[in-house]
């Protein structure tokens, strides 16, 4: 006898789907759920590569930055 796993079509899940709690937007959820990535999820900086999270760290600094200089100069 065959394993009943070895007659699943290509395209069907071997697993019990895991559907997410909340996606983020309702309409996003077929979207979500065909690229397979599921709901975004926070990012954990020091799980990342050193040199995406150097980018990253500088991007941060670099928005926050000009967010400090447009509000400093709007008031002055």
């Amino acid at each position: 006898m065959e394993n009943e796993t070895k007659n699943l079509h290509e395209t069907l899940s071997s697993r019990a789907e895991v559907t997410p709690a909340s996606p983020i937007n309702p309409l996003f959820e077929d979207a979500q759920r065909i690229e397979g990535g599921g709901t975004p999820k926070k990012i954990v900086w020091n799980t990342l590569p050193t040199g995406i999270r150097v980018i990253g760290y500088i991007i941060t600094a670099l928005v926050i930055g000009m967010l400090l200089f447009a509000l400093s100069t709007n008031y002055l």
